[in-house]
């Protein structure tokens, strides 16, 4: 662990109407948690929880800062990949880790999240810490420390309908991958940004961040023939590791999702029918 990170938290994928997509990722498999709202933010979630990851469908639906963000970027880029999270253990020590390191990190704020479980309102708590733009090349990003874990993650849950138990890896399009390796290895450590071909892969520590040209990334995803393509920086893609890919299939099938399947059985689904995301299901590497 370097700078006091743990790896990919979760996945920020920024949505018009919240319970339209909510119903999309149910069709896609997963099974999704009750509603949540940052107050502190005007926004509201659903997510997709795994043992160490998970996905938040995040639409404004106030007044706030983060608000304004989310609709202005989907104003400017449609849905889809807005953030990634990376965990800590300790927002307040990565912070200070990073600037010695000479990367501008925030001082840690607090968020909470009011979530509606059957039982009643919870308040999972958080610390975030934001990132300069330049630090993670090609992703918006920040810091998550949970403060109250265990009210997160519950076995029904974690149960998906296609099989999926965590995210393997990210993909972004940047102008120079070799340039974005720099500042990779700045925040996750010395050597763990790899570059191969033309592309580069970054081990956080849990998952994997994949970088390249737009005009490369059929080399990582040969079926993510986009149209249009992507303009760098931009995520694009993710990939979920799934129990078994079979069961993927079958799940997407039962609900009438379009998909392809490769040689090696890795199941695929165009941004029309996820939200924007480029999103594959794979065996356990």
């Amino acid at each position: 662990m370097h700078n006091h990170i743990t790896g990919i938290d979760h996945a920020v994928v920024a949505v018009r109407d919240l319970e339209t997509a909510a119903e999309t990722f149910r069709r896609l498999g997963f099974a999704v948690t009750p509603r949540g709202g940052h107050p502190e933010w005007g926004t509201a979630n659903h997510c997709l929880m795994f043992e160490r990851t998970y996905v938040e469908l995040l639409a404004a639906t106030g007044e706030g800062d983060m608000a304004r963000r989310v609709s202005a970027w989907i104003e400017r880029n449609g849905e889809g990949l807005m953030a990634m999270a990376w965990g800590t253990d300790d927002g307040a020590a990565a912070a200070q880790a990073l600037r010695q390191a000479g990367i501008g990190a925030e001082t840690p704020r607090a968020l909470s999240r009011k979530l509606w479980a059957p039982e009643g309102e919870l308040t999972p708590l958080f610390a975030v810490v934001g990132l300069p733009p330049g630090a993670t090349p090609g992703i918006t990003s920040f810091l998550c420390q949970h403060l109250t874990p265990d009210l997160l993650r519950r076995p029904d849950w974690l149960a998906h309908e296609n099989g999926a138990v965590g995210i393997d890896s990210v993909t972004a399009v940047v102008d120079d991958p070799d340039q974005a390796m720099w500042g990779y290895g700045q925040v996750f450590g010395p050597g763990a940004a790899t570059p191969t071909d033309n592309t580069v892969a970054v081990h956080t520590g849990n998952g994997m961040i994949l970088v390249c040209r737009p005009d490369d990334l059929t080399q990582l995803h040969p079926e993510a023939d986009l149209e249009p393509e992507p303009q760098a920086p931009a995520m694009v893609a993710m990939t979920i590791t799934v129990a078994d890919t079979d069961r993927a299939a079958a799940a997407l099938a039962a609900h009438g999702v379009p998909h392809h399947r490769d040689a090696e059985g890795t199941v695929r689904v165009a941004p029309a029918q996820a939200c924007g995301v480029f999103l594959e299901f794979m065996a356990p590497r």
